[in-house]
């Protein structure tokens, strides 16, 4: 018979603070699209070139004594030497994290003040119910909110480029010659 603390061992662990913080060890399918096309835009650039992107898949730690480890749902990579058998250790130059209903409050509260305070330039909140990207880009030690970007049905684009112009494309600061164009990711 199992315990209830043998299922712990199907959780992925985030450490904030020094507190333990379980992962789903699946999403669903929705989720797991939009993390693998957001990685595959930036694995497509960043190929021949220093940095690295990464789903999931890997530990990063934010500060030496491990009291604060994260596992975004993507990161982009940019210093070779920070790499070591348990993960990375250091800070990411930009992360993804795409929400769900267990970790809204995370992602926007507490994941949010964390990178901005160890100075992860970019840092994009994915909502999959809205197909929306709010883009934060660190200037000053401070996040600013960059952009909001949505992926708006056909009838609802037509209206908006009539009246206002629609912006269903936006660069990364981390990377300006990159486009991302929103109907890729949705």
């Amino acid at each position: 018979m199992m315990s209830p603390t043998d299922n712990l061992n199907e959780f992925k662990e985030e450490i904030i603070d020094g507190k333990v913080y379980y992962m789903s060890p699946s999403a669903n399918p929705r989720h797991g699209r939009i993390i693998g096309n957001i990685y595959f835009i930036f694995k497509s650039y960043l190929k021949g070139k220093t940095c690295e992107v990464f789903t999931d898949t890997i530990d990063v730690f934010l500060n030496e004594e491990g009291t604060d480890k994260v596992i975004p749902d993507v990161s982009v990579l940019c210093d070779p030497d920070k790499f070591t058998d348990k993960g990375y250790n250091g800070v990411p130059s930009l992360i993804v994290e795409v929400i769900s209903p267990t970790s809204i409050k995370r992602d926007r509260e507490t994941k949010f003040h964390k990178y901005e305070a160890y100075g992860v330039g970019e840092y994009w909140i994915v909502d999959p119910l809205n197909k929306s990207i709010e883009q934060f880009v660190l200037y000053e030690g401070k996040y600013k909110l960059n952009g909001v970007y949505t992926q708006l049905d056909e009838a609802e684009k037509e209206r908006l480029y009539e009246k206002q112009g629609f912006v269903k494309q936006f660069k990364t600061s981390i990377f300006s010659e990159l486009t991302i164009d929103i109907d890729e990711i949705f």
